[in-house]
């Protein structure tokens, strides 16, 4: 009994220290790719744009682009995916620019030229600070604010609209949660001795989201199956559109024009025209 009870005490502690040391260099290497180098602005694009620093509630600074729409009074608050940084969302900004609408984006913890380390904490401070910036600084009305969330980003968007008033959702190739996603972007997660330690639980937010929301996947996603977005639909509120493109891969760009019909149509819904 002396024997097994000390086998069982070798395996509590090996199981301790894998999750307590070792889980959280892999999951940071699995979760996060942030490129610090930018490889343009909106200005190369052919936009006027500001360029924004603020400071989080965690005392960093992080980087971001206005870029403004006289034409619209309506401004999307942009949410970028797990690698790069806002150089690389730029032919997303002008799209989204000639909806018309104006755009916000932003840089998280450790993306470009944003300070700190990303983390599940950490990306919440920066939607935070992005969110106070628009209402405060800027003078937006919370009903003419309307986040956008691509991949990760999805995960930050819905984190945000549970918590602010805001004027609409959109998610764009969107994962349910980190634990659904971990055994598809790491096999050591397909043991169930390593447990990951972000949440980013869209799935588990999605009830308590009362705002026109827009759902975009491809059913040709390799990374993230658009079965998660099936189950992020069901379980939302109305007014709620799930629009499930035919073709497109994770990393391509969305512009297909039943997408923009479905995005002008949210724009549109409510707010000061």
């Amino acid at each position: 009994m002396k024997r097994l009870a000390r086998y069982l005490l070798m395996v509590v502690l090996g199981l301790l220290i894998v999750n307590l040391f070792i889980e959280p260099v892999v999951e940071s290497r699995s979760l996060y790719f942030p490129v610090r180098v930018l490889g343009g602005d909106p200005a190369s694009m052919g936009l006027e744009y500001e360029d924004v620093y603020l400071t989080t509630a965690d005392g960093v600074k992080i980087n971001g682009w206005f870029v403004k729409n006289e034409t619209s009074p309506k401004v999307i608050l942009l949410f970028h995916g797990n690698g790069g940084n806002l150089s690389h969302r730029l032919d997303t900004i002008r799209l989204l620019h000639a909806l018309p609408s104006n755009i916000f984006a932003i840089d998280y913890h450790g993306f470009g030229r944003s300070g700190g380390q990303p983390s599940e904490k950490n990306l919440y401070l920066d939607a935070e600070a992005a969110y106070r910036y628009l209402v405060e600084e800027k003078n937006y009305s919370p009903s003419n604010i309307i986040i956008m969330g691509s991949s990760l980003g999805g995960a930050v968007a819905t984190y945000l609209a549970e918590r602010e008033k805001i004027g609409g959702l959109v998610l764009l190739r969107a994962f349910t949660s980190a634990p659904a996603m971990a055994p598809r972007v790491n096999p050591l997660y397909r043991w169930p001795i390593i447990w990951p330690r972000s949440r980013f639980d869209s799935l588990g937010r999605m009830s308590k989201i009362q705002v026109p929301l827009l759902i975009v996947h491809s059913r040709q996603d390799e990374m993230i199956p658009y079965q998660m977005a099936v189950a992020l639909y069901e379980r939302a509120n109305q007014p709620k559109e799930l629009l499930l493109l035919e073709k497109g891969g994770h990393n391509d760009p969305m512009a297909a024009p039943e997408y923009l019909k479905s995005l002008r149509r949210l724009l549109g819904r409510n707010g000061d025209q």
